[in-house]
């Protein structure tokens, strides 16, 4: 028996499936790593909306292909920032959709100046 071409044959019918995971792997590391950008974004996008540079804002949004989410309720002010990620692995698609969607959201509280006696 030839045990060289048995396995090669073995390796042939596993390669499909061993790519499939390294391509679901890769992507979900894109999505962990852009959920971790996004969480820096949103430092800087609280930074400018609370300065109200509502121009360098929608600059920074447009650069960084975000979109702002703002709901303001009871003096607080909620944030959301949204960024779409393309899921290329053909299972992991499936599941998550071929344009996954990574949001980041934060509250932020308006000072009335009731609060510090003013």
């Amino acid at each position: 028996m030839n045990k060289k071409g048995q396995a090669l044959v073995e390796f042939i019918l596993i390669l499909p499936v061993l790519l499939l995971i390294l391509m679901a792997i890769i992507d979900i590391g894109n999505i962990f790593l852009t959920k971790y950008t996004l969480n820096n974004d949103l430092d800087t996008v609280t930074n400018l909306y609370q300065n109200s540079d509502l121009k360098n804002l929608g600059t920074y949004l447009a650069n960084e292909n975000l979109t702002l989410d703002d709901k303001t309720q009871n003096g607080m002010t909620t944030l959301t920032i949204k960024k779409h990620i393309e899921i290329n692995a053909p299972i992991l698609s499936s599941i998550l959709g071929e344009n996954y969607e990574v949001t980041s959201s934060k509250v932020i509280y308006e000072d009335l100046g009731g609060l510090n006696g003013e």
